[in-house]
């Protein structure tokens, strides 16, 4: 049971980062983009600098762990990288945008969101 709560919530932190880089004006591409066994959580478009956005979500209730983003250590990172440049690979109607890699720390308290997006976090 606690497994699929684990997913409602980490996938109600993927809404949340969506509509907030839609707010920013980003148009959404795709989400949970999966190559080979690499996945990443969201793809945006930003259509004004022609750039790819790549964006891992991390979503918390508590710092009992440390801050959300500190769990995309380096193994993580690398696996991103291969899922957007697998993605780029299928898509090659991006291959000539600028890539960049963000982090969207989300921690929960009492319900509300406190948003932290790290642009080209690595």
């Amino acid at each position: 049971m606690k497994c699929i709560y684990k997913n409602r919530f980490g996938k109600n932190g993927e809404i949340t980062a969506m509509n907030f880089l839609k707010e920013k004006g980003l148009k959404f591409v795709r989400s949970n983009y999966r190559y080979e066994r690499a996945e990443i959580d969201l793809i945006f478009e930003d259509e004004k600098t022609n750039t790819v956005i790549f964006a891992e979500v991390k979503t918390r209730k508590n710092k009992k762990f440390g801050e959300p983003e500190e769990s995309v250590n380096p193994a993580k990172q690398e696996r991103i990288k291969k899922a957007a440049m697998g993605f780029i690979l299928e898509n090659e109607s991006y291959s000539s945008h600028d890539l960049r890699i963000d982090v969207i720390s989300i921690l929960f308290t009492e319900g509300v969101p406190e948003i932290n997006h790290i642009e080209n976090a690595f």
